[in-house]
This record gives C-alpha cells, structure tokens and sequence, in this order.
C-alpha cells in the first residue's frame, strides 16, 4: 500500500477506538451496490489472469473458475448472511476465508489475479477496525510483492507491487474509509432522529402535563376566588334577610335597617366580584390597608350579631400585596364560618408584627367547634386558607374540638 493514505489513517484511529469501545449492531454494508462492485472486481481478477498466457499454469481454468465463483459467493451472499445475523465473529470468518481464497489464487496465478485482494482490503475496512484493515491491508501487499516476484525480478515486482498494485489498493482503503465515514455518519443521524423524536415525544408530554397543571391551579384560583369573595357576601346577606324578616312585624324600622345593610352588602359585593375578575384578568385593583381592611369586616361581622374586636401586637407595618391579600381573604373566611357554622356570639381577631419578619394572624370564637376541622361545610375555606398560605410561604395551623370554639393561626413572611 502507497504512504497517500497514511495521513487520513492516522486521523482515525483515534476516532475509530472510541467507537468500537462500546461496539453496537453490526454495520450492513452487503447490497446491490456493494454486491455489483465486489462481482465486477472478482470478474477483473478472473478476466486477467485467464486472458494472459502462462497464468493459469498451476491452477487451470476449471479451477479458477472455481476458486472465482466460491470467492464471489463468499463475498456476497454469505457476508449478508453473516451481517444479518449480527454475528461479528462469523464475518471475521468470512473476511479470513476471502484472505486466504485471494491469497492462494494470486500467488497460483502469478499475481495476475491480484484484484480479488482489493475487495479483501475493502470488506476489511468495512468490517474491522482501522488497525487490523490497515495489516490486511499491508498482508495483501506484501502477497502481491512475492506473487510478482514468480514472474520478475524482485526489483520489478517490488515496482508493480508499488505501482500497479499499490496505487489501486491506496484507492481502494481510502475510498472504502471514506464509504464506512459516510456510512457512520448516516447512522449517527438516524440515531439522533430516533432520540430528537423521543425527546420531542417527552416535551409534548410535559407540555401537556404543565398545561393540565396550570389549568387545574386556575380552576383552584377561581374556585378560591368564589369561595372567599362572592360566598362570603352572600351568606352575610342572607343573615340580614333574615333578621330583617323576623323583624318585620315586631320592629319594622329594625328590619329596614336589616334591608339597607342587605343592600350595602349586595354593592360590597358586587365590587368584590369585580375586583376579582381584575384580580383573575392579570391586573391589581387597588386595596385598602390590612388593618384597615380587617377592621372593616370586623364592623361587618359585628353589625351582623357577631362581636368582634381587633387587636394588634408589635409595628404595624405595610406588607407586600400577596400577604395582605392572603391574611385578608383568611380573617374574611374566619368570620364567615363563625357565623355560618360556628353559631359564635364572639370572635378575637389578633395580628402579630414579629421583629423577625414574620407575620401572625389568629381568628378565635366562641362557637361550637368541630371534631374534624378540615370536613363538613368549612372544608373548602380551609382548603382555599391552606393554599393561600402555602403560595405566600406561610402555613396554617386550626384548633378546635367539639364545643372549644374554632381557632385559625396564619403565619406568612412579611
């Protein structure tokens, strides 16, 4: 073999022992194309050595053709074979046989049928890695030097060794390398179609999976929304309707009054339900301060037979709109259980401001507790609290216990 391909060998080895460290499948080279080339270059090899005169004088023409025809099939149909069955071991049996057929048959012919070594090399480069084609290689050259060296000189032989055979065998690896390149690279990109697939396979999944979650968080927050705003109106007003209706014989500037807080009530309402759906749509209406705001349900509640006080403990201080929000929409739940449920006569509002940050909100009444805090008809509110909280950072602790009152404690960072 020429020094031409010495340069493109050595650039890969390297590459070439990092991929058979971990061998996959056998590569399947065996097809129309490669069957055409290797027939046509056994043909070559036939054609020339039963063409010129005095070749065929040990083996003959029956036997070349013999020797011919077991090579072609060997080359072809049991490589396939072999490639087919994944079965490495079986295709180094194949290259071995084709080495030795090529080999008796170029040195009985005087080198003339020298050619069926070209298809040895290129099944070897193919099939074997770059250093053991690389010795097929140099095993075949140095087969065609003393085949040549029958009929000439050793110094001719040595030059159509070189020449004539080494040219077509330098043609032959590098063209057979460059095809195996070629052909690794189309299955490296199959491979990487295979796993792009597979990876978009799992992004959609989880797409999907982030929209479902996103989703079932919007319906949560609606569902909160509904809960602790509309809910909390609507039961207010229904007690005043009531009172207004027992009053109503008895003491009907009473139940006037009963209807007028109704209507206030319906107002409050209603732009409560507004600034929720601003609140859902993205924007932030504007709120009053927590303490304000606490001690404007605190009238409510008590206008509505519930006494209810406020106190305060450490630095008041303004928090950032979440956390009023989530220790609003808790104290407003509070209330509205104490006086839908809890049948409380009072209730003790408490707001701590912790030097440390944190903040502390407790509701306690009077009222008839529960053994299971987190069932029956107040489960939904604690729940809304419980989620509320745990957005914010905050956590939620309830004590109760039949006839012991009901107690919320809300603690969020602030």
């Amino acid at each position: 073999m020429s020094l031409g391909a010495a340069s493109i060998i050595d650039l890969e080895v390297a590459g070439e022992a990092a991929a058979t460290a971990q061998p996959g499948p056998v590569a399947r080279f065996v097809g129309p194309g490669y069957v055409a080339a290797f027939l046509a270059v056994t043909l070559a090899g036939f054609a020339q050595a039963a063409t010129t005169p005095g070749a065929l004088a040990r083996v003959g023409v029956e036997g070349l053709v013999a020797a011919s025809a077991l090579y072609a099939l060997l080359g072809t149909l049991v490589l396939h074979l072999a490639e087919r069955r994944d079965s490495r071991r079986h295709i180094h049996l194949v290259i071995g046989a084709l080495a030795v057929l090529g080999a008796i048959t170029t040195l009985a012919t005087h080198g003339y049928a020298s050619m069926m070594l070209l298809a040895v090399v290129s099944v070897g480069v193919l099939h074997l890695g770059t250093r053991t084609s690389l010795g097929v290689a140099v095993a075949a050259s140095l087969i065609a030097l003393i085949a040549f060296a029958q009929r000439d000189s050793l110094w001719s032989a040595f030059v159509q060794a070189e020449i004539a055979f080494g040219s077509g065998m330098a043609f032959v690896f590098v063209f057979s390398r460059i095809a195996l390149r070629e052909h690794r690279a189309r299955s490296e990109n199959e491979r990487l179609v295979v796993a792009l697939a597979a990876a978009n396979a799992r992004l959609t999944a989880q797409a999907l999976h982030a929209e479902q979650l996103a989703r079932a968080e919007e319906r949560n927050r609606i569902a909160r929304e509904i809960h602790d705003g509309l809910g909390h109106y609507l039961t207010v007003v229904h007690i005043q309707l009531e009172a207004a209706r027992s009053y109503l014989t008895s003491d009907p500037d009473r139940a006037l009054g009963a209807l007028a807080k109704s209507q206030q009530l319906i107002h409050e309402g209603l732009c409560e339900v507004r600034r929720s759906v601003a609140l859902l749509r993205g924007s932030v209406p504007a709120r009053p301060p927590l303490l304000e705001a606490l001690g404007a349900l605190a009238d409510e509640s008590t206008a509505a037979g519930v006494a209810t006080r406020i106190r305060v403990e450490g630095t008041p201080r303004r928090l950032a709109e979440p956390i009023e929000f989530t220790l609003y929409r808790a104290a407003q739940e509070a209330l509205t259980n104490a006086r839908r449920h809890a049948h409380a006569s009072q209730v003790a509002i408490a707001v701590a401001f912790a030097d440390s940050g944190a903040v502390r909100l407790r509701v306690e009444d009077d009222g008839v507790g529960a053994s299971d805090p987190g069932g029956g008809a107040s489960g939904f509110g604690l729940l809304g609290m419980r989620e509320r909280a745990e957005i914010v950072g905050g956590t939620l602790a309830v004590t109760t216990g039949p006839n012991q009152g009901f107690a919320i404690e809300l603690e969020v960072p602030g």
